[in-house]
């Protein structure tokens, strides 16, 4: 998934074709304005890729254009006293100052069949785009390997697009989901976190198409993931078995990488400065390595640390990403790359600060005189992580129609940690450390102290994936359609070793002046918690019939082969075969305006639990019901999406009692049996505007709302928000204030509570989130073409809100208001 669309040079026959086509005249009617707004209609009109640097287009001007021209007569007008120059490769347009070029204008037919300078940032490869730089609105998917606009796609899918991830200050996975409308994240310590949608944990990540993993229990930092390296990220919602195979009904989000996509020398540093004494530095350069632009290079870097709102917690992380293209003759493409991310965490939090206390007349109550950035781990706490990716990319392209691509990769991540948890239960007022309590009969309480627990920890995970594709168009009954086969295949070991260290109530600190100083542990013998093999071979198809016009037709299905094997007890090692997973989507256009779909959607889970008959349960399935309209306002220059939705699970284990573990010996050993029964149910809508409103007003806004129930009525993860409300929205001033950038944002959602079983058998209360609102801004001034400067202040009102663990005995205090201060020169 995701080579499909790599640039390269067409065959002359092609080019010829493509030439032809932008000499054809066609009517415009696009009003004078910003330059950047003007381009990005006309290339949704014209039906061309466009992408150029924001700082390219920031505060000029264009004419407009009305009339009929052909591609090149338009873009000479749209340009004219913009000083800049433009350059058609196949059908990717490009910009570029136009003192970096000898010539004035290259006229189509010279540009696709030399190759001597292209935009200085352009953005084709997996996800192809119709946009500038500086926008929101992104229009192409490959939610289903097709690569499809995003009307024409029958799910639920959100692109963050550069301009986003720069205006909001999207830096990491993390960051993503909170910023995405339907999705959600309950950082609930330093480290960790657990992400959702639609009322299930998102358990399925791409990397340019390519499956990785992240396992929440195991993991080593993973949520905050730098996104320097990547361009953009594709999220979609609902199931998507077809691509990624198994994993739940919530989410799937694609992480796409930087291509070294430019024939000409570019880039950007940036340098910033922000609260709790952060700072970083961050690179972003592209360059031809021959005459002729046909080897290409992409490095990019980033580097942060500093404190943060927590005591003594402090953070390093720094990554390095390189990536080399090679046109090899006129239908080939060669791509390989590498990429480091080193985080390091000093006195990480494990868990979060004591939510309870146990007040004079035994009874449970919130804790008070705490403050807030309470950190309750050790000085001699650390958590170290390191994850290096390398891959191999090669497509060919036959003809116009059809390519065939391959990639292989390979992903390593290690971690080491020393943590301690030294509260785990409500605190005991009189010598602030753990207690627990029990109400034996009225006005008896028995209470004994609870000491916490450390540990040493390390683990270490490899995962090697290989794809292979063939897509193109066919024809049939007088109408083209789509089609792709694929194959898929990865495989993952991870382990993970620990070793627990002793901790006593003797040498437990007292909360109440707690600084971070505590006796090291002695950590008894390392031991293997978790030491497993997982295998994946898949087959996939899909195809887009187009039954007439306005009708299109997605029908697909993968076939997996899946093992896990269990290298510490074999007991637990079992395979699932050929196992089916369909897709099937309707897109009907109703006009040139407005699509209406639907699609029925499907995931898989294996899992590990036998019946009466000892025959290992089906796996659980995650199907996914949903209608919606997708519609295009403003010349198409804002969309606008409601989705509706019902996702079902079926065959969750459900323990049915012990039987024998031999039939013949009723007598015997006994063993557990499990019979799968219908589970967790989740209904609700989703409704999206993204887009530009006025010339220079960008907005990105969203409401979504769910019901979770399990099969007896019951809610699922009250920790899930049910209601979320996402805005953000940027105007860059004309006229006087030009070069001025404003933006602000609001993300509010509804009250979320952990009440697990041991608390509510502690007679402990619910521990409850209210409904809250972030606001953040941001302001931007661009000083000339090179230089730039950006404020971004978040949590401008400093709510004070808090995420439960899953056990509901801590709470992690999140960000109050900070700032950051980012200078970036471009050249």
């Amino acid at each position: 998934m995701g080579l499909a669309t790599l640039a390269f040079a067409p065959s002359p026959a092609v080019a010829q074709q493509i030439a032809a086509d932008l000499q054809q005249a066609r009517p415009y009617s696009i009003p004078a304005g910003a330059l950047t707004t003007t381009l990005n209609r006309f290339a949704g009109q014209a039906g061309i890729y466009l992408a150029a640097p924001g700082e390219l287009t920031a505060g000029k001007q264009s004419p407009g254009l009305s009339g009929t021209f052909t591609v090149p007569q338009a873009l000479d007008q749209l340009l004219t006293g913009s000083e800049l120059n433009w350059r058609i490769e196949g059908n990717q347009l490009s910009l570029q100052r136009r003192s970096s070029v000898a010539d004035a204008v290259t006229t189509p037919t010279e540009s696709s069949s030399t190759s001597t300078s292209t935009s200085t940032s352009t953005s084709t490869s997996t996800l192809p785009t119709m946009y500038v730089q500086g926008t929101y609105l992104a229009r192409n998917s490959t939610a289903t390997g097709l690569n499809l606009d995003l009307r024409e796609t029958p799910q639920s899918v959100s692109v963050i697009t550069p301009a986003m991830m720069e205006d909001r200050r999207i830096e990491n996975l993390a960051d993503i989901v909170e910023h995405t409308i339907g999705l959600s994240i309950s950082r609930y310590e330093s480290n960790r976190g657990s992400m959702f949608s639609r009322g299930s944990k998102i358990e399925s990540y791409l990397i340019d198409g390519v499956p990785t993993t992240i396992d929440e229990q195991w993991s080593a930092g993973e949520i905050l993931s730098n996104t320097a390296i990547y361009d953009r990220a594709e999220v979609l919602r609902g199931s998507d078995g077809l691509m990624v195979g198994t994993g739940s009904p919530s989410a799937v989000i694609n992480l796409i990488r930087k291509k070294a996509d430019s024939r000409e020398f570019s880039g950007k540093v940036a340098a910033e400065y922000g609260s709790w004494n952060t700072r970083g530095l961050n690179l972003d350069l592209s360059a031809p390595l021959s005459s002729s632009g046909s080897t290409r290079m992409r490095v990019a870097a980033d580097y942060k640390e500093g404190d943060s709102h927590i005591d003594r917690l402090r953070n390093r992380t720094q990554v390095v990403y390189a990536t080399v293209e090679q046109d090899i003759g006129e239908n080939t493409l060669i791509a390989a790359g590498i990429s480091q991310q080193d985080n390091k965490t000093n006195s990480p939090s494990w868990g979060g600060a004591p939510a309870w206390m146990l007040g004079s007349d035994d009874q449970i109550s919130r804790i008070t005189g705490l403050h807030r950035g309470l950190n309750t781990s050790p000085d001699w706490s650390y958590w170290d992580s390191s994850y290096r990716n390398w891959f191999v990319d090669a497509e060919h392209r036959f003809n116009s129609s059809w390519k065939a691509s391959a990639r292989f990769s390979r992903g390593q991540r290690e971690s080491e940690s020393t943590l301690a948890l030294f509260y785990p239960y409500p605190i005991d007022p009189t010598n602030g450390k753990s207690v627990m309590a029990f109400q034996l009969m009225p006005g008896v309480v028995f209470k004994y102290p609870v000491p916490g627990y450390a540990g040493v920890y390390w683990v270490d995970s490899d995962k090697d994936a290989a794809s292979a594709r063939v897509d193109g168009t066919f024809e049939l009954f007088g109408r083209k359609h789509d089609v792709l086969v694929g194959y898929d295949h990865w495989n993952e070991r991870a382990v993970a070793d620990g070793a627990p260290g002793t901790v006593t109530i003797d040498t437990t600190p007292n909360v109440f002046d707690y600084q971070g100083s505590a006796p090291l542990p002695t950590f008894i013998a390392r031991q293997n918690y978790n030491n497993r093999r997982v295998t994946q071979g898949a087959l996939y198809a899909v195809s887009r019939l187009t039954l007439s016009d306005p009708l299109k037709l997605i029908l697909g299905a993968r076939v997996i082969d899946y093992k896990v094997e269990d290298l510490k007890t074999s007991a637990n090692s079992y395979a699932v075969d050929n196992e089916v997973v369909p897709y099937a989507g309707l897109v009907f256009d109703i006009n040139r305006h407005i699509a209406t779909y639907a699609s029925y959607t499907s995931i898989f889970q294996p899992q590990n639990y036998r019946d009466v008959g000892n025959r290992l349960l089906s796996p659980i399935e995650g199907n996914t019901y949903e209608v919606g309209l997708k519609s295009a306002f403003l010349n198409g220059r804002l969309s606008a999406n409601l989705a509706v939705f019902r996702m079902q699970q079926e065959n969750v284990a459900k323990y049915a009692g012990q039987v024998p573990e031999d039939p013949a010996n009723p007598t015997g050993p006994m063993r557990s049996s499990y019979t799968g029964i219908d589970g967790t149910v989740s209904k609700g809508f989703e409704f999206e505007v993204v887009g530009e409103i006025l010339d220079g007003w960008q907005l990105s806004s969203g409401y979504s709302r769910f019901k979770a129930q399990q099969a007896d009525g019951s809610d699922v993860s009250p920790v899930i928000p049910r209601k979320q409300f996402n805005l953000f929205t940027s105007y860059r001033f004309p006229g006087a204030l030009q070069g001025l950038t404003l933006g602000g944002g609001v993300r509010w959602q509804s009250q979320t509570f952990s009440w697990q079983p041991t608390a509510q058998a502690l007679g402990i209360p619910a521990l409850r989130q209210s409904s809250y609102s972030i606001v953040d801004l941001m302001a931007r001034y661009q000083l000339n073409e090179q230089w730039s400067a950006q404020l971004n202040i978040g949590n401008v009102l400093d709510e004070k809100y808090f995420a439960p663990t899953e056990d509901g005995m801590q709470l992690f205090w999140q960000a109050p208001r900070n700032a950051t201060l980012s200078v970036r020169y471009t050249f």
